[in-house]
């Protein structure tokens, strides 16, 4: 983008305001903030801004006085109004003034995201779609990649993130269509993203590598959907996301990193650029120098041998690096004739790959180098002890204080297994107290107000086809399901797009996790 969005906080809760300036501070916005409405006000009017985010409630001045105000010099400046318990008199009254929407509190980074977005959609003023052009030759990409499963991001210059997958074994004669979301959608890192669909096979899930609201799809991947395979980390990107938990889930991210021993300097230079292409951090290396380059992180690098540029020498190059760094995968690059498997054989390698550039064998050995299997967990021995049985829902008293409800409607959760034993498990691991109901109970009005008098916060777990991919999460504070009277105020309702036959467990194993996991840090979090 040419310039950064500017974004005024005003809200009387300071850690409303430091939270609206991470989120989007780190989306290139350009952050100011107010606790005091009256200087909200003067920033409000003198400035200028793309989007206001206002607090209904605040002593002085609320919500509708500000707006009142604003409106006598800044008729048509967007403004979202953040609200506990919204009203039928401020929401008649703040549309009145011309609020854009409101939200309500607590929100997730998602909701808050989206609701921008959506503000700034509406005027014109969404996030561009970013122009994802191939390297050039003999040039490192500005931003590294970094991937998540198979899936990979890059970070753009205005803060959003490129999203795309690199995934062996696809075949452009083969490739039917790619299945991506609609902009505006909130993806969760370790859901699904997009769907690839081919003639020989199942749909091949790409899970997101990052949590976010999806600003803009790759319109070219409808009409070639080849350039997932021919250019996967270039013109065959998926999505551009606004993010919203970048630091914590960087954490489950890695890089490649590859050290390419090859003394011969246009081979090497040939190789470098293909890697580079497909989204690896290359260091070129003539023999052993560059060996405590890769030594600094060898989870996430691999050294990669050119067998015809060594020669007989390469074997025993092999058995230095074994001795050295003994934790680096070793992968060799062969020549179709080469002579020397046997020799290299005798020592620790990852991979002999015969000629894989010319085949794009590349792909699927980075892929089987690269990619963290996360083992299936299954329930402990104290949990295969227990008979399984449905439950109603789950209960916890968070760090923060909070009494948390997970109430889910029947069939979804079992005490120890599927979804239900892992976020039991989960929530055990952390230490938390936990309080599971047996029982299938329909989620009805009277049952929900019962439950909504007893907690501080309710979350509602359905499976709703919500036309995406399985596994697909929607978090909704303004849902059909609701309770009467200020108890709709606590309910959350998460709705996961279910399986073939209507429920969970058929999910990806790899969803079900990513699943639990959401919905544990929101009980927790709370």
């Amino acid at each position: 983008m040419s310039q950064k969005r500017r974004l005024l906080v005003v809200d009387d809760e300071q850690v409303i305001c430091q939270a609206c300036r991470r989120i989007f501070t780190r989306q290139g916005f350009e952050v100011e903030e107010s606790t005091d409405p009256r200087r909200g006000l003067t920033m409000a009017r003198e400035g200028h801004y793309d989007i206001i985010l206002l607090d209904i409630k605040m002593p002085v001045m609320d919500g509708i006085e500000f707006l009142e105000k604003l409106r006598e010099t800044k008729p048509d400046l967007p403004v979202l109004i953040m609200t506990g318990y919204p009203s039928i008199p401020n929401a008649a009254a703040a549309i009145r003034l011309g609020a854009s929407d409101y939200i309500t509190k607590p929100f997730s980074p998602e909701e808050i995201t989206q609701a921008v977005q959506r503000v700034l959609t509406q005027r014109g003023q969404a996030a561009a779609e970013p122009e994802v052009a191939p390297a050039e030759e003999g040039t490192l990409a500005a931003e590294p990649f970094w991937f998540y499963d198979q899936a990979w991001f890059q970070l753009e210059p205005d803060g959003s993130a490129c999203l795309g997958v690199l995934m062996p074994g696809l075949k452009a004669e083969n490739l039917r269509s790619v299945q991506l979301p609609k902009i505006g959608e909130v993806v969760y890192q370790g859901l699904p993203l997009a769907a690839i669909h081919t003639s020989d096979g199942p749909p091949r899930m790409v899970l997101a590598p990052l949590s976010g609201v999806v600003a803009a799809i790759n319109e070219n991947l409808l009409k070639d959907p080849t350039l997932v395979a021919s250019d996967p980390c270039n013109s065959g990107w998926l999505t551009c996301l606004c993010t919203t938990r970048f630091e914590e889930e960087l954490s489950h991210c890695r890089r490649h990193r590859v050290l390419l021993l090859n003394p011969n300097e246009s081979v090497a230079q040939q190789q470098a650029e293909k890697l580079t292409r497909l989204g690896c951090e290359v260091r070129v290396s003539r023999c052993l120098e560059e060996l405590s380059w890769a030594g600094e992180r060898p989870e996430e690098t691999i050294v990669m041998l050119d067998a015809a540029a060594f020669g007989a020498a390469g074997s025993s190059t092999v058995g230095q690096i074994n001795l050295a760094a003994p934790q680096l995968r070793v992968v060799v690059v062969a020549p179709a004739s080469g002579p020397w498997e046997s020799e290299y054989r005798k020592h620790r390698i990852f991979y002999y790959a015969v000629a894989p550039f010319a085949d794009n064998e590349i792909v699927e050995i980075l892929d089987a180098a690269f990619r963290h299997v996360e083992p299936h967990v299954r329930p402990t021995e104290k949990f295969k002890k227990v008979p399984s049985e449905p439950l109603a829902g789950i209960s916890i008293t968070n760090r923060n204080g909070h009494k948390v409800y997970l109430m889910a409607a029947p069939g979804l959760l079992r005490r120890d297994e599927g979804l239900g034993g892992l976020i039991r498990q989960k929530l055990i691991d952390m230490m938390f107290p936990i309080v599971a109901t047996p029982g299938n109970v329909p989620i009805t009005p009277s049952n929900l107000l019962k439950a909504a008098s007893k907690y501080d916060r309710l979350m509602v777990l359905v499976a709703k086809d919500i036309g995406r991919l399985p596994g697909s999460l929607a978090r909704d504070t303004k849902a059909e399901i609701s309770a009467p009277g200020e108890g709709s105020a606590k309910i959350t309702t998460l709705e996961v797009q279910p399986d073939a036959i209507g429920g969970l467990d058929g999910l990806d194993h790899r969803v079900t996790q990513a699943l639990a996991e959401h919905i544990v840090r929101e009980m927790a979090s709370y």
